[in-house]
């Protein structure tokens, strides 16, 4: 089993998903909070407000942060003090992340702590990226990556959607300002991502035929494509239907809207932290549900037990008393190790199965043809005899 965990922090609602790639488990584990920074007496920041610790009170709020990163002006917080944007959303990243502690220790692709992936908005250039990704290196979150919204919500449909893969998906990104359309291909995007502001008169199936253009590509060329949506027109269920009806209707191909809609990319961020890679064959989906708030975080996220050794045996039994007990806390293994059965072997056997077939196939056209052979010098000793 691998466990994932994605974020995206919007302009709006920020998310969090736990998830697992492993079928029978539970559903994946969905966290949403306002994009709302609350900063306490004692300089740690809450995001989305709620109780602060004991023994602080809130002394500013800060929002807006995420369309001002990489502005050497910083955001200002209610109070007048200024940050850097991009502190201020690594701030937010690490408030979400404290909601799920104390992590488990295993579950990750590693066999470690599971993965974590967070989003950036796809319009975003490499400058800006490089802002973010050296804020969270300074504060000491170097172990998470980055992807932009639109492969993750690639990653998304893939997984739980699409029936064939590698194939061209448009992302349509909708937020309060316009659109963003970005192409991605096997789980990458294919070139820059488009940026068209609100008001301007194009539709979307204009703007999404301006894009495939770009790169020469035609409309024939396109297989999916999938709906995102931030800021207060996500919440307009007729308004994000009617942009994927529109495309659907133009282009002829598979549209859908992400679930949330600004959880699509969320979702899509945890699938890549539990090890889905776009392949060449149908990956099995991980039943991820839809878009739904939980604040309960990591209440039954177990890994499969090896069962051989005594000191394992009785790792088990400690979990199930904790069940009972309603404790939180996972017991280490004395192996230290989980019982994998890898692909690599798993085809290794289905392959000597099919030579031992061959190397049988071989034995009987041998022994057909010696007969054949046989045969024929008979008939040519006959026939000398006749004559």
């Amino acid at each position: 089993m691998s466990v994932g965990i994605g974020i995206r922090i919007g302009s709006l609602v920020s998310t969090l998903v736990v998830a697992s790639n492993e079928p029978g488990t539970p559903d994946p584990i969905v966290i949403v909070r306002d994009t709302v920074l609350y900063i306490c007496s004692d300089g740690r920041a809450l995001l989305g407000g709620g109780d602060p610790p004991e023994g602080t009170e809130f002394v500013s709020t800060v929002s807006g942060f995420v369309a001002r990163v990489g502005d050497p002006e910083g955001v200002a917080t209610s109070d007048g003090t200024r940050y850097r944007a991009e502190d201020v959303v690594v701030s937010a990243l690490r408030s979400l992340i404290r909601e799920c502690e104390p992590l488990p220790t295993f579950g990750g692709r590693d066999g470690g702590a599971p993965a974590v992936v967070t989003t950036y908005p796809s319009m975003w250039d490499a400058d800006l990226v490089a802002d973010l990704r050296n804020s969270l290196n300074y504060a000491g979150l170097n172990e998470i990556s980055l992807v932009s919204d639109a492969e993750a919500a690639g990653a998304w449909f893939e997984s739980e959607v699409a029936e064939q893969p590698g194939q061209l998906i448009g992302s349509y990104h909708v937020d309060d300002a316009g659109a963003t359309v970005t192409l991605v291909r096997s789980g990458v995007s294919s070139g820059r991502a488009f940026r068209f502001a609100a008001g301007r008169g194009s539709s979307p199936t204009a703007q999404l035929s301006s894009a495939l253009g770009a790169f020469g590509w035609l409309p024939s060329n396109l297989d999916a494509v999938v709906v995102t949506g931030d800021g207060l027109v996500a919440r307009d269920d007729v308004a994000m239907r009617g942009v994927a009806d529109a495309l659907a209707g133009k282009f002829g191909v598979h549209v859908v809207v992400g679930p949330g809609p600004e959880q699509a990319a969320a979702l899509g961020a945890a699938i890549l932290a539990a090890g889905f890679r776009s392949s060449t064959r149908p990956n099995r989906p991980i039943g991820l549900p839809p878009s739904y708030d939980v604040t309960e975080v990591l209440t039954a996220i177990r890994a499969p037990l090896p069962v051989e050794a005594e000191a394992d045996a009785a790792a088990i039994e400690a979990v199930a008393a904790g069940a009972s007990t309603g404790e939180r806390s996972v017991p280490v293994l004395a192996s230290g190790e989980m019982p994998v059965v890898t692909v690599a072997e798993a085809d290794g056997s289905a392959a000597t199965e099919t030579e031992s077939g061959w190397r049988s196939a071989g034995k009987i056209l041998v022994w057909v043809l010696v007969a054949l052979v046989g045969i024929a010098a008979v008939a040519a000793a006959v026939l000398v005899l006749a004559l």
